[in-house]
């Protein structure tokens, strides 16, 4: 019976580990690798690099109080495959896996980088925003391995101030925000591929 149950845990433990997909380590390799594939992209294609596959939302409008307001989205996607070679799509659906958003209010100047698995989970967020009081250039950083987090890293003004697996209280908001955007360029993504002409 001891056995019996010992083998049992060792078994779900060894499971749980299989299915942990995310690490710190192969996030930041699966968010180099999608830089540099961005980065190979050229609209001089096929004379130049590799064709460019995203989408770009551009936002231009006067705010009451903040003046002209400028927002770039641009959402870069994958094709996924299809598990059985009978079954060749020429247009294979796409996920997304990288969205850049650059924004401003008035002098304020925004950017956030958000990095997706192919099941449309988030597996890192980058944001770069001006604090309540605009005294300070806040950074965040945020791994995700599924709904759990495993880093928050805040510097402010490029000095590390906290790193942990908790979201302490100062930072919630800004993290809730986030994680917000997050799922809303995914909506927005859907629209959008969902619309296209292929």
């Amino acid at each position: 019976m001891k056995r019996t149950i010992i083998m049992t845990i060792v078994f779900v433990g060894c499971l749980q580990t299989a299915l942990a997909q995310n690490t710190i380590e192969s996030i930041r390799k699966a968010y180099q690798e999608q830089k540099e594939a961005i980065a190979q992209m050229n609209d001089e294609f096929p004379g130049e690099g590799t064709p460019p596959v995203y989408y770009h939302l551009h936002v231009s409008q006067n705010l009451p109080g903040t003046g002209m307001h400028h927002e770039n989205v641009h959402m870069y996607y994958g094709e996924l495959s299809s598990e059985e070679e009978e079954e060749y799509d020429p247009f294979p659906p796409h996920y997304l896996s990288f969205v850049t958003s650059k924004y401003n209010f008035a002098a304020r100047e925004y950017y956030e980088e958000y990095l997706y698995d192919d099941k449309g989970q988030v597996m890192f967020i980058y944001a770069y925003t001006p604090n309540e009081d605009l005294s300070k250039i806040l950074e965040f950083r945020l791994y995700f391995d599924g709904q759990r987090l495993l880093r928050l890293n805040v510097k402010a003004d490029e000095a590390d101030v906290y790193t942990g697996t908790t979201i302490p209280e100062a930072y919630s908001g800004y993290c809730s925000l986030y994680t917000d955007w997050a799922s809303r360029h995914l909506d927005l993504f859907k629209a959008v591929d969902n619309n296209t002409h292929l």
